[in-house]
């Protein structure tokens, strides 16, 4: 049994000093904003702490942490960020920001309450758009605010109940934040935009339809040899004589004798040949050219093969 016990514990032990996740930054008495590295600036500090006591009291808990580290160790930046937010206990409702300015990594993770409205591309989007920038060229303090007024607008403009500042100008992640001061108009025009090919592909195929009704009622009144009245497009949801009219059929084989029908031109008898002579006659040859045969056996030339030279174009 003590045997078995040391055992458990040696490999406790190992996992221990293999495992950096086990030595994870430890949280700040700010709470919100941890800095290992000294990056960012008491003001900068200052001002996240009250965004994040205006988010909690207005979005039902909202967080947005922000930590910086020396290093990740040998783990991946998302994994440390995962486990970080897990040993501090934020919010459901939390994003954590964790960088390190030295390895130039990091990134965002968010509660449970966030997976499936802040995705995977939305963080990478936001912080594609307002981070990596200034980050990658040492101004952070300018790049933590400018994700922090973001992401605290996108916060407002789902999640606001009252109280603190109300936001209503940033972008969301589906890019219409700006519709929502329009009120019951912003969401018409947001659904619009957002199905903008299903709409053109239904109104283009609902033309097509009254196009072939148009051309049916046109049809009906042409046949029955009657002045053909206005059309509406919305006979195609009445029950109108026209739509129960089948114009005859011609039998299989033959051609249909519709409005503006010519009979086919019947075909010529054949020309009779020209007689040849010996001259070079320009007119018509007064000879009948049927078995015609002239004394002494000899047939007109005039069928024959020519051997002499031509001059007319080759």
């Amino acid at each position: 049994m003590k045997k078995t016990v040391t055992l458990i514990l040696l490999a406790l032990l190992a996992v221990c000093l293999a495992s950096p996740a086990l030595a994870l930054l430890t949280q700040g008495e700010d709470f919100y904003v941890t800095d290992e590295t000294g990056s960012l600036s008491p003001d900068t500090v200052e001002q996240l702490v009250e965004l994040n006591r205006d988010l909690e009291e207005s979005c039902g808990g909202a967080q947005f942490v922000v930590a910086f580290v020396d290093y990740f160790g040998d783990m991946y930046a998302d994994e440390y960020t995962v486990a970080l937010f897990n040993a501090w206990s934020l919010s459901p409702r939390a994003m954590l920001l964790c960088v390190s300015p030295t390895e130039g990594r990091g990134g965002l993770t968010v509660g449970t309450d966030l997976e499936d409205v802040f995705t995977e591309k939305d963080m990478n989007n936001y912080l594609e758009r307002y981070f990596w920038d200034d980050f990658d060229a040492g101004k952070y303090d300018k790049a933590v605010l400018r994700l922090a007024e973001k992401v605290e607008d996108w916060f407002k403009d789902r999640y606001y109940t009252g109280g603190g500042s109300p936001s209503v100008s940033a972008p969301t992640s589906s890019g219409s934040g700006w519709l929502a001061g329009l009120g019951f108009l912003g969401v018409i025009l947001g659904f619009l935009f957002r199905n903008i090919f299903i709409i053109l592909v239904f109104v283009l195929i609902v033309l097509l339809v009254i196009q072939a009704d148009r051309r049916r009622y046109r049809g009906y009144y042409t046949s029955m040899g009657m002045p053909i009245p206005r059309y509406y497009p919305w006979y195609i949801f009445t029950s109108r004589p026209y739509r129960r009219y089948r114009p005859p059929q011609p039998p299989p084989g033959s051609r249909p004798r519709g409005p503006g029908y010519r009979p086919p031109t019947p075909p010529r008898s054949p020309r009779p040949p020209r007689s040849s002579g010996s001259g070079s006659f320009g007119g018509r040859s007064g000879r009948p050219s049927g078995g015609y045969r002239p004394s002494g056996g000899s047939r007109p030339s005039g069928g024959g093969r020519s051997g002499g030279s031509f001059g007319g174009r080759r």
